[in-house]
């Protein structure tokens, strides 16, 4: 008990022995040092919730806290926002044991499992049909990352066998869109053919899409020919728009080096034909003979015997000649001559591209007041060699002189250039208040600099000649007075004697030259120690 006594008071003095400064942090220390245990305590015994669903239908959040105090599992819920916290540790067991559970506000076609089909007349059996159709509908349409919630509605026709043409299916979808989302039109396009590819007898036109914001976004969604119409007459604005960017060029970049850049302008006007033509053509040459046959036959005392079927290919021409003649001896004479032709075809066809120039017209206006004549000829033959003039479709060139009005570009030019200065002004401006900022700090840091250092010179001055002057006053004393106590005899501040004299002056010296007296000092202290 004593040593333990005796240990309190030894602390007790080295802590009073501390300064106040090292009191209070070492304090410090300690009482942040216990408040961490304890937070550190307090947070390892509590217990850890992690998120198990989130942004759940009421249905699945009901079904799920029932499942949860079935199987006494400790949970927490968020309203606002529909999230189920369960303990850290048991969050991915329970996501995947009631993953089953969670229909996404949705019922499919699991309504079938759980309910009998006996007894079940068709009219019931098709609304839980229609049921379980919209809700996988519903299911697949949310598994899009920019959509938040969906419902789907179907209206089913009414099948019979009294009717042949029966009324169409439609379908009406509502999208909630996560913040911040938006659809494209193809994207659009793909949830109206989800759908319709999903249920009978249902067309994509008959598929209405709608969003959060009541904006109806199936518009004019399946109308392909006013699209394909629309997309082909931007697409020929755009070509014809770039074929006269690329001749207007061409023409500046002849007359700009001659009349100087803002002082020519030129306007091409293209009218192009996006028309696609074939034209085939048959050229036919002068027939040529690839065979002849003659045949010469007497017949004595007879008739001549007719000519019988040419023996050759019906696919090719052939001429046949008969001359028959009975001469006055009786005898017959036959003389057939056979000649086959053929003739060379040549067809050709030719596909004629879009976008050929139907007719080019060209402005050209020149900076000049008076323009003459050989000089519009020179600069219209310029422009037609630039452009590919062509005088049978059309194509028409004006060249025109007139002084352009230059005051908004003067204005312009003028304020830019009063914007330069002004900028070079407060450049200028900010540049030697930057000048005067250094400057002036770095002439404050050698004041401040020389300041201290004559601070710390003269400091050091007093604290050298403070040394000295206690030594030298030492050393008189160990030379002056004597080991012996002696007694003096009281001092007469009026009357001056010679040792009085003598101390005077070795002050005084000491004081005027205390480098001298310090060697002297030196010496003496040399002397003694031998």
């Amino acid at each position: 008990m004593n040593k333990l006594l005796e240990t309190f008071g030894k602390l007790k003095n080295k802590w009073l022995d501390l300064s106040r400064t090292k009191q209070i942090v070492i304090g410090v220390l300690i009482v942040g040092l216990i408040a961490a245990i304890t937070i550190f305590g307090i947070t390892s015994s509590k217990t850890k919730y992690g998120v198990l669903f989130s942004n759940m239908d009421a249905n699945d959040s009901a079904a799920i806290i029932t499942k949860l105090k079935s199987d006494k599992v400790e949970y927490k819920v968020d309203s606002s926002t529909n999230t189920i916290y369960v303990p850290e540790n048991k969050v991915d067991d329970l996501r995947l044991q009631y993953a089953t559970s969670v229909k996404g506000g949705s019922v499919g076609f699991e309504l079938f499992d759980n309910s009998s089909q006996l007894g079940m007349t068709d009219q019931q059996f098709n609304v839980q049909y229609q049921r379980a159709l919209e809700g996988e509908m519903e299911r697949t349409i949310k598994g899009f990352p920019q959509i938040d919630n969906a419902r789907v509605q179907i209206v089913m026709p009414d099948n019979s066998v009294f009717v042949r043409d029966g009324s169409p299916a439609k379908a009406s979808v509502f999208l909630k869109m996560k913040p911040g989302q938006t659809l494209t039109k193809n994207q659009v396009k793909a949830i109206v053919s989800l759908v319709a590819g999903g249920v009978k007898n249902l067309s994509p036109n008959d598929v209405q899409v709608v969003d959060d914001n009541m904006t109806l976004l199936s518009s004019d969604l399946n109308n392909s020919s006013n699209q394909d119409v629309s997309a082909t007459t931007a697409a020929r604005s755009n070509t014809e728009a770039k074929e006269e960017q690329l001749l207007q060029e061409k023409v500046l970049n002849q007359l700009v080096p001659i009349y100087g850049k803002d002082n020519v302008k030129v306007q091409v006007n293209a009218d192009m034909n996006f028309d696609s033509t074939e034209q085939s053509s048959t050229a036919i040459s002068n027939p040529t003979v690839i065979s002849e046959h003659n045949t010469n036959d007497v017949t004595p005392g007879g008739t001549s015997a007719a000519a019988g079927a040419s023996p050759t290919n019906n696919n090719v021409n052939s001429n046949q000649i008969v001359n028959n003649n009975n001469n006055n001896n009786g005898n017959a004479t036959h003389n057939e001559t056979i000649r086959n032709y053929d003739t060379n075809r040549v067809e050709t066809k030719t596909e004629v591209a879009p976008g050929n120039i139907n007719r080019l017209t060209v402005s050209v206006v020149v900076n000049e007041a008076n323009i003459s004549a050989n000089e519009q000829a020179s600069i219209k033959n310029i422009v037609n060699q630039a452009v590919g003039f062509n005088q049978q479709r059309g194509d028409s060139v004006s060249i025109e002189g007139m002084r352009f009005d230059t005051t908004l570009q003067n204005n312009a030019r003028n304020a830019m250039n009063q914007m330069n200065q002004q900028a070079q002004q407060q450049q200028r401006i900010r540049l030697y208040t930057a000048i005067g900022i250094g400057a002036a700090a770095v002439i404050a840091a050698i004041a401040a600099g020389i300041v201290v250092l004559v601070r710390r010179r003269k400091k050091a001055a007093e604290e050298q000649y403070e040394d000295e002057t206690t030594s030298l006053d030492a050393v008189i004393d160990d030379t002056i007075v004597p080991k012996e106590q002696v007694k003096y005899d009281p001092i007469d501040f009026e009357q001056e004697d010679e040792k009085a004299h003598v101390e005077n002056e070795v002050k005084k010296y000491a004081s005027t030259k205390p480098d001298q007296v310090a060697d002297v000092i030196k010496a003496w202290l040399a002397e003694n120690e031998r």
